[in-house]
């Protein structure tokens, strides 16, 4: 049985894109033996619109689980904040998420 990897997905000389509920679009193209990927977001006025309408839903009062979406940030941003260690400080991260400069990145009206 011959190996079965990711180029095996996409012809040669061809590319392949998938779309993620989030928005985000992936790519892989091939060149013969070389796969070259990348990705693409959507732009934030479209992520801050879709955070507005779920803080909009959001029903602070109502039954919720463990796990409550508090914001939705733009992978860029993300590892942004992780390169200056605000993703692993759980106190930073929730100042930086609680701020009004990057409220339009919440999706609920509770505070951290």
């Amino acid at each position: 049985m011959d190996e079965f990897n990711a180029g095996c997905l996409v012809p040669d000389g061809q590319t392949v894109s998938w779309t993620e509920e989030s928005g985000i679009t992936f790519y892989m193209h091939r060149e013969g033996d070389k796969l070259h990927m990348r990705w693409s977001s959507p732009d934030l006025q479209t992520l801050f619109d879709a955070n507005a309408a779920e803080a909009a839903d959001f029903n602070a009062t109502g039954s919720h689980g463990n796990l409550v979406k508090q914001a939705s940030i733009p992978s860029q941003l993300y590892w942004q904040w992780q390169r200056e260690g605000i993703i692993d400080d759980k106190q930073a991260l929730r100042r930086r998420l609680n701020d009004s400069d990057y409220s339009k990145l919440r999706t609920s009206t509770w505070s951290l």
